[in-house]
């Protein structure tokens, strides 16, 4: 209890100081500014943080499983602090501790939300060596590209999915920067420092295009294997080694100034077991942004995750989201993976005053195969009919969410979800609607 009372005080002290010095466009020289560009011999440090309060309502579903027929609620709490020592312009070391902890919950502590002070990170980065494109960043480290459907950190969460212990080769040339990628995923341990890895490597070459059309803000293209040779892999025509490779391409761009796109489409390839791996996954949008006050924008997206068709037909078909956040793409509930699903998405957003974005989202969620699982928002089965006589439809999902930056380094952070089960959750078991809502504040220095 002590130390939430403590998080909650500081909290209130560095609010109102964090606006202390800034000027009339709201670049600040308060405080966090002597953190910066502190000499030191040849090189120079820098220190900075963030705390991040979120306070969580569930009701009928958690993190873990939906229908739990239960209310909860939860304060979540996550500290950081890093250190950055740069060596020159294109050179630097850092190290970024993590501490996350949550109170109120009725779950205990087999929620994942709990992992005291630990490393987050811990790497050099040297770009450009002797004014050469090559460069490379070695050691603990985030890794996100694009939209982040294919590499993302998820941050969402309270302590985070996806921290690697890594090492990215760079060729940064005039027509693209291309990173081969190597890395084993921390397993984090909410008793013990984070020094144990899940059970496989992870492989890529992922390639972002500065030669474009001009329409085009980003065009990449990827590679990435998932590879796990324990013999542990269960396939339907037996355990063997995974070895799932995924090939791709990412886009982004816009037509004039009030259309704007992009997408993802991946295809998936290799061994899963004694299975071979036959899957696909592709997200498309579109979205408008009319002239006038608030600037409302509309869109519509689409999300597609293949499904395997047959049980027993020694293929694997089942997509899954490679490395990726899950975070806020297909709905904020987190009720359903890139993995065996159809996503009818529409979105609407305003601006009402300046950095104030409120955004209602609608999904439609269906399965890809009526025969396979219905895929939760942590990867795992919740529900299957292998007869396929329960039909596709899981639900509807509507998020209405409201993000303020209020100050340069404070930002509030609200949201209401509501989900209906459709045909397949009410023939499968117990079932009835789910809400949820949010509201968070971060300041960061």
């Amino acid at each position: 209890m002590k130390h939430w009372l403590c998080t909650v005080m500081l909290l209130g002290l560095i609010a109102p100081v964090s606006g202390a010095g800034e000027d009339a466009n709201g670049a600040g020289e308060g405080w966090p500014g002597i953190l910066k560009g502190i000499p030191d011999g040849s090189g120079a440090l820098d220190f900075g943080g963030s705390l991040r309060l979120r306070w969580e309502y569930a009701q009928n579903f958690d993190v873990r499983r939906y229908n739990t027929r239960s209310e909860d609620d939860v304060l979540l709490q996550r500290a950081r602090l890093w250190g950055r020592y740069r060596f020159g312009k294109s050179a630097f070391a850092r190290i970024m501790l993590q501490d996350s902890r949550f109170c109120f919950s009725d779950q205990g502590t087999t929620l994942p939300y709990y992992n005291p002070l630990d490393v987050r990170e811990a790497y050099v980065d040297w770009q450009h060596i002797g004014d050469s494109p090559f460069g490379f960043k070695v050691g603990r480290q985030s890794i996100s590209y694009g939209d982040n459907r294919i590499f993302g950190p998820r941050e969402w969460g309270n302590v985070g999915r996806y921290a690697w212990d890594a090492a990215v080769l760079t060729c940064d040339a005039d027509y693209a920067k291309v990173d081969l990628l190597f890395g084993q995923r921390v397993l984090f341990d909410p008793d013990a420092c984070d020094y144990h890895h899940h059970d496989y490597d992870m492989f890529a070459v992922y390639a972002q295009l500065k030669k474009r059309p001009p329409t085009l803000k980003t065009l990449d293209f990827f590679w990435a294997l998932h590879y796990d040779d324990h013999d542990s892999t269960a396939g339907e025509s037996g355990t063997d080694d995974r070895k799932t490779h995924t090939i791709g391409t990412h886009f982004a761009g816009a037509l004039g100034e009030h259309w704007d796109y992009g997408g993802t489409v991946a295809v998936q390839r290799g061994e899963w077991g004694r299975d071979d791996i036959d899957a696909y996954g592709l997200n498309a949008r579109a979205g408008y942004t009319f002239d006038g006050p608030w600037s409302p924008r509309v869109g519509v997206e689409y999300s597609y995750a293949s499904g395997d068709s047959s049980p027993n037909d020694g293929d694997h078909e089942t997509f899954d989201n490679v490395f990726g956040a899950i975070d806020c793409y297909y709905g904020r509930m987190n009720l359903v993976s890139w993995m065996n699903l159809e996503d009818y998405q529409a979105t609407f957003s305003v601006k009402p005053v300046k950095n104030l974005k409120i955004t209602l989202d609608y999904h439609f969620f269906r399965l890809a195969s009526d025969n396979d699982a219905w895929y939760y928002g942590n990867g795992r089965p919740q529900r299957r009919d292998t007869s396929g006589t329960s039909g596709s439809s899981l639900g509807q999902e509507t998020d209405l969410t409201a993000k303020w930056k209020l100050r340069k380094n404070l930002e509030f952070f609200v949201g209401f979800g509501h989900f209906s089960p459709g045909a397949f959750i009410n023939h499968t078991g117990r079932h009835g609607d789910a809400n949820w809502g949010f509201g968070q504040l971060t300041y960061s220095f």
